[in-house]
């Protein structure tokens, strides 16, 4: 079953009127957002987690991890990562030129939302308990998980 864009941005819409009593009705909802900047960065979130999957499954599993172990290939990772992440931001606010810093609120809520979506959901999908999923949280210990989200 395909989801039409326009059910899409209804949906989205609805959500955020619920989550926002003080909006009264969609139309006023679909003021205050920029939803040309909303589906590109949709789209651009969709290529940093294909670039994010390689980065994980090829380098930091087949190429850091056997050369440096473990705590230094997630560095290498992570910080590889949130230097791509400034790369996909530049580019999408280049594309998007017409935006305000709400917009960019709204655009760092929806990456933040999608991520920890993706990650937890697809690694408790494939059967990764939780105690190992929070290693990556441990800032303490070196890893630098937090620090993407920021």
């Amino acid at each position: 079953m395909l989801i039409s864009q326009q059910e899409v941005t209804n949906l989205w819409f609805r959500i955020v009127s619920f989550v926002v009593p003080a909006m009264s009705c969609v139309r006023e909802v679909k003021m205050l957002m920029n939803t040309l900047l909303l589906k590109t960065a949709i789209r651009v979130w969709l290529m940093e987690i294909l670039v994010s999957g390689f980065n994980f499954f090829v380098l930091m599993n087949l190429v850091y991890e056997p050369t440096w172990g473990v705590l230094v290939a997630h560095q290498i990772g992570m910080s590889t990562r949130i230097g791509y992440i400034f790369v996909f931001a530049y580019f999408l606010l280049r594309f998007v030129k017409e935006y305000e810093t709400k917009d960019l609120i709204h655009v760092g809520f929806l990456w933040l939302g999608l991520t920890l979506l993706f990650e937890w959901g697809g690694s408790l999908a494939i059967g990764r308990p939780v105690e190992e999923i929070l290693i990556g949280w441990n800032i303490f210990a070196g890893y630098m998980w937090p620090y993407v989200l920021l």
